[in-house]
């Protein structure tokens, strides 16, 4: 333990490139898990008092910012007590909470910039982009394994992607509900598949780190879910394979989010921009050829009914606007 013989210690601190709300954000984060009591709060300063348990010492401890610079001073309202800590212990104590809280914001920020990933990134999982790159090895898996079999790599025919489990009403009527799921995983081919891939990495850098590991891999499937069954709905003599349907879920997660205030600002108007034009010109496509827009619709609209549910869930914890 340190112990020091004059009352009060103060210092000068970063403020980190943060706005001063941003810097008083992290700090009363800091001073609740210090449980600091909160006794004062103005646009400049705030002020909190700590009395730790056995000891009639109480200390005051105050953070003010002005000219961009942080101060912090602790005082202690008797230092004649042997053996407990100092003021200045105190204080960095807090420091050490604050660089740790700050660094932790700074890493989601970056997970939420797919540039600030190194080459080849997006294909590497990583503590909080984990199920994008999965999802991605067992399409592939799955395609390598029917072409191993014998499978054409270019144009799959409907017998074998039936057989494989694609989407299939009259089969899912019978029971065959699984099909509603392995369906999501199974592909008409590479140039199919490659398609896929790449709308799944982009949404996928971008949304996974946002709402989370559990919540990306949910909304994956039950958007998935959803758009086979819109699409056994208007195409029931079809069989459908592909991840569009549910990728287009995803985007349309991302999509309700962009339009509440859990995005910052200045994400929001870019990010709008291109998953609109993602999504538009997909659709349009989709008039052409032999393409399944109902699966496109039904994982869009599902997704962002979704987006819109888990907004309600991680708006709880974001009770400020993060413009």
């Amino acid at each position: 333990m340190e112990l020091e013989g004059r009352k009060e210690y103060v210092e000068e601190l970063s403020m980190h490139r943060l706005t001063p709300a941003q810097y008083f954000a992290v700090a009363q984060k800091a001073a609740l898990f210090l449980q600091w009591n909160i006794v004062a709060v103005d646009a400049t300063s705030i002020t909190w008092y700590f009395q730790p348990e056995e000891f009639y010492i109480v200390y005051k401890i105050e953070i003010s910012i002005k000219n961009k610079k942080v101060l912090i001073s602790a005082h202690v309202n008797d230092n004649s007590v042997l053996g407990h800590l100092s003021p200045r212990t105190y204080i960095h104590r807090y420091i050490s909470i604050v660089n740790k809280i700050i660094a932790e914001q700074e890493e989601a920020d970056r997970n939420l910039h797919p540039t600030n990933r190194e080459k080849y990134g997006a294909l590497i999982p990583s503590k909080s982009y984990l199920v994008t790159p999965l999802i991605l090895y067992a399409n592939v898996f799955v395609l390598v394994a029917m072409l191993i079999v014998g499978i054409s790599p270019i144009h799959p025919d409907v017998q074998s992607l039936l057989k494989w489990g694609g989407n299939f009403k009259p089969a899912v009527v019978e029971g065959e509900w699984w099909r509603l799921v392995t369906y999501m995983f199974l592909h008409g081919g590479v140039m199919h598949l490659l398609g896929n891939s790449f709308a799944l990495l982009y949404i996928g850098m971008f949304l996974e780190p946002l709402i989370g590991k559990l919540r990306y891999a949910s909304a994956y499937l039950l958007t998935g879910v959803c758009a086979g069954l819109a699409s056994i709905a208007i195409h029931p003599n079809s069989v459908g394979v592909g991840a569009s349907g549910a990728i287009f879920g995803m985007y349309g997660v991302f999509l309700s989010l962009l339009t509440t205030k859990y995005i910052k600002k200045t994400m929001r108007k870019t990010m709008l921009r291109s998953i609109l034009f993602f999504i538009v010109f997909n659709l349009m496509m989709g008039l052409q050829g032999n393409t399944d827009n109902a699966a496109h619709i039904g994982g869009l609209l599902s997704g962002f009914i979704i987006g819109y549910m888990y907004y309600l869930i991680l708006g709880r914890h974001f009770k400020k606007s993060r413009n």
